[in-house]
């Protein structure tokens, strides 16, 4: 797996053209989690956090996702490169 240092325009541009599924490191209020991209807006990522997935009983389509702002995201994982963004 390859590691790509990118600023976080170029990162959000990335996100903003996946579709689903992909991987993103995200960091809030001081916590990281791994999550799955369900949809990208403009206002938001809409994702599934790995947690939620690795223990849900429920069908695909039934877990919910929640809006992450993509300031807080620090990683997005596709096709086994890993677009990580330039901190301050």
């Amino acid at each position: 797996m390859s590691v790509v240092h990118v600023s976080e325009e170029e990162l959000h541009d990335k996100i903003g053209k996946c579709i689903a599924g992909e991987r993103l490191l995200i960091e809030q209020h001081g916590n990281r989690f791994s999550a799955r991209i369900q949809h990208a807006t403009a206002a938001g990522v809409k994702v599934i956090p790995d947690t939620e997935i690795k223990n849900s009983h429920k069908s695909s389509g039934d877990v919910e996702g929640m809006t992450v702002a993509y300031e807080d995201i620090l990683e997005l994982e596709v096709k086994g490169v890993v677009y990580s963004r330039l901190l301050d």
